[in-house]
This record gives structure tokens, sequence and C-alpha cells, in this order.
């Protein structure tokens, strides 16, 4: 979704999260992607729109939601590897 954000930058947001922006200057409207990258420079804000929708992609947010499974070997333990002497001294009396 597009938003003018000041007289010459329009916004872009995908889910919540920054997607590009246009930017107008004297030669044309800049078309940035969500990684700020110049997409290309064309003569009007329809077209500059129309050049770069900005697409859905998978966000922070969305991988954070997917829930996370955990393979296991059958017999394997969830503990450490070596469990072998400690690094620690002993107290002596």
């Amino acid at each position: 979704m597009w938003r003018r954000a000041d007289d010459d930058l329009w916004v872009a947001t995908v889910d919540g999260e920054y997607g590009g922006m246009i930017t107008r200057h004297p030669d044309g409207f800049h078309v940035h992607d969500r990684f700020s990258r110049p997409v290309a420079v064309v003569p009007t804000l329809a077209e500059a729109t129309a050049q770069h929708a900005p697409a859905r992609h998978v966000t922070a947010r969305a991988r954070r939601a997917r829930a996370r499974t955990v393979r296991t070997r059958p017999g394997a333990t969830t503990g450490p590897a070596f469990a072998g002497p400690s690094h620690q001294r002993e107290k002596t009396p």
C-alpha cells in the first residue's frame, strides 16, 4: 500500500513493514525497492506505482510467527554430547 509521506515522497508498506519508496525529482519519479535500491526513474506517479508494486514477502514478523519443528534421531539425547571432567577445581578444605 502506497502512502504519501511528504510533498515529494511516497512510502509503501507490506504487512506493516517498509516495502519501498517513490521520490519526486525534477527529472521524474525515482522508484526504490524495500532495500532502498534504485529500481527506475519514470515520468509520472502512476507509472512509478505500477513499476514497483510492493510484493508480499516473508517478513521478519512472519518468520517469527512460524512454528519451528526440531527433528531428532531416535535415541538421541538433548544434553551435551560429552559430559567430561569439569573445568572447575574441586574445593580443598
